[in-house]
Order: structure tokens, then C-alpha cells, then sequence
């Protein structure tokens, strides 16, 4: 307690437990203002707050259901982005629209068993957590409930049988050349959006959306609400001089040159997402007539002495 550690003298107990009780009440104090779900000025309204939110981040609006995956409100400027109406999307399966590459990563970000809080309270007697009738409310945020990550989704495509199925080529793989691409005008692109946001629950009675499952109603909708940023890849064309453009990332290797660590510029680079390098050789990814030089780059490294490339 600060403010015991400010006595010269030793206190007693009772003194002690009154500086405690007054430490956890400004402690309240300080958490209450965050605990608020009400972030914005009276004078504000929702849609007003929403569009200047939508402005400052230059993306779209999601919620997206934890459970299911299914996709619950998309904003209008979804539209520039992905190229589909949001009424065509709403509803169905949020998954459909992401890469198949990327589809566990994004399951794992819609995994609500982090939404309560992580700290528990400790009997100093038996040294067992007690057990608390604290329940996760629609005010209470905690750390693991924030979410960042990237992901590839579909852009253009229209219709039901186009949204079933995942048959278009990425187009930030491997670079085809423009030739290859001419030759196949039909494929649909995928665009890398960065989605940033919080996972938020709601009691079913604040819901108004179908479901026919019994249990619905004994727990609370647990959503993923984000804002989707499109990510800008540069090609080979980019003059990587020109301030602004990111000309660098850094990356981690084991001893056999797989990735263990990439950096996110990585993305606005080569077009790759860092959790789609990461297990992999980077061999794989250089030129051909530089394996040899890169290799015995390598062997030095791993001597100890210092190699540019």
C-alpha cells in the first residue's frame, strides 16, 4: 500500500486495513470512467460518433458473432472496399469471406474464452483462488478481450454460389506476371485488411437476431466489434525512395533459416501476412540465382562473423 510505505513508524492493523480500504476506493475511482460503455459527448449522436470513426480509421465497420462466425452488422463503406453490399453479406458466414489460409487465425481471434477478466482472487490462508460471483458484464473490459490481426478477404465477388465456394486465386501469393493474369480476367482478388478491435458481450435480451437454438437464451452473445483498414501492397514497380514507403522488416530465423518471427511491414512489402511465413524456410522465398550467395551468407553467420548482404 503507497501510502503505508510513506509512514516512518510501524502501524497497526487497524490502520493498516483503513489505508487499504481508502487505496482500493481511489483505485475504483480511477477504473470507473473506463468501465463506462457511454464513450461520447451528450451532444453526439451514434450514427455521428460511427462516421467519424469510419472517417478517422479509413475502413469499414464489422461485428461479427463469436459463436458462429456469422457476420451481424457491416457498415455502408464496406462497399468501396469489398465491392459488396453490405445487405448481401449480413447474415451469412464471416469465414466465407476470409482466405482459406486464414481461416483458423481468424477462428482463433473470434475465441471468446478470454473475455472475463484474468486476475482472481487469492486466499491467503489456503492459498486456492475463491471463487467470485463477479460475472462478465456488457461495462466490463479486460486485456485479452482486445483484438488486432490481418487477414485476406475476398474482394468483387457477387452472388451466393461466389461466397459458397473459395476457388479464387490470392492474388498477394506468389507475383504472376501480367500476362498470366490477363489469361485469367475471372479470378477474384483478395485484398489484406488489418481488423482492429474488442470482443463484447451482450445479454440475449438485447439481441433481436433469429436463432432456434434452446440455449441461446441462458448465455450471452459474445461479438468481435472491429474496424477493417485495407492494407496498401506495393509492387515491384514502387520506388521504394520516396518517403513514406516502408522499405524494411525485420524477421527472426532458427539455425535452418525458418521463420519464427516476421514483423507486420513485412505485409506492405511482399504481399505476404506474417503468420503465413512464420514455420517456413526463407529459401523458399529468395531468387533463384541468389541461393548461393544467401547460403554462403548463412554459413558465416552461423560462425559468428557479421554478413551484409
Amino acid at each position: 500500500i503507497p501510502m503505508c510505505n510513506a509512514m516512518s513508524r510501524k502501524l497497526d492493523k487497524l490502520t493498516v486495513l483503513r489505508m487499504a480500504v481508502q487505496h482500493m476506493k481511489t483505485l475504483k475511482g480511477a477504473l470507473d470512467p473506463f468501465m463506462e460503455t457511454n464513450y461520447k459527448p451528450a451532444f453526439l449522436s451514434d450514427e455521428d460518433l460511427k462516421n467519424l470513426i469510419l472517417e478517422a480509421a479509413d475502413g469499414f465497420l464489422f461485428v461479427v458473432g463469436c459463436d458462429r462466425g456469422c457476420l451481424l452488422y457491416a457498415s455502408d463503406s464496406i462497399q468501396s472496399y469489398l465491392q459488396q453490399a453490405p445487405s448481401d453479406l449480413v447474415g451469412h458466414s464471416f469465414l466465407d469471406l476470409v482466405h482459406q489460409k486464414d481461416v483458423n487465425k481468424v477462428k482463433e481471434q473470434l475465441s471468446s474464452s478470454d473475455t472475463t477478466p484474468r486476475e482472481r482472487l487469492i486466499d491467503a490462508k489456503t492459498g486456492l483462488p475463491l471463487k467470485t460471483e463477479n460475472q462478465p458484464t456488457p461495462t466490463r473490459l479486460c486485456s485479452g478481450a482486445r483484438r488486432s490481426f490481418f487477414c485476406r478477404m475476398k474482394c468483387g465477388s457477387k452472388g451466393k454460389k461466389d461466397r459458397d465456394g473459395m476457388n479464387s486465386e490470392p492474388c498477394l501469393m506468389k507475383r504472376k506476371s501480367k500476362a498470366k493474369q490477363s489469361t485469367q480476367p475471372d479470378k477474384k482478388p483478395y485484398i489484406v485488411v488489418h481488423c482492429t478491435g474488442y470482443l463484447k458481450s451482450w445479454p440475449p435480451s438485447g439481441c433481436s437476431f433469429d436463432d432456434d437454438d434452446e440455449d441461446s437464451e441462458s448465455r450471452n452473445l459474445s461479438c468481435l466489434v472491429a474496424v477493417g483498414r485495407v492494407e496498401t501492397i506495393y509492387d515491384e514497380t514502387t520506388d521504394y525512395s520516396l518517403p513514406g514507403i516502408a522499405k524494411e522488416f525485420i524477421s527472426r530465423h532458427s539455425i535452418d533459416g525458418k521463420f519464427i518471427f516476421v514483423d507486420q511491414r513485412t505485409t506492405a512489402i511482399t504481399g505476404y501476412l506474417p503468420q503465413e511465413l512464420i514455420g517456413s524456410s526463407a529459401y523458399e522465398f529468395f531468387y533463384q540465382d541468389d541461393l548461393n550467395s544467401i547460403a554462403l551468407s548463412h554459413r558465416q553467420s552461423l560462425l559468428g562473423e557479421t554478413v551484409v548482404t
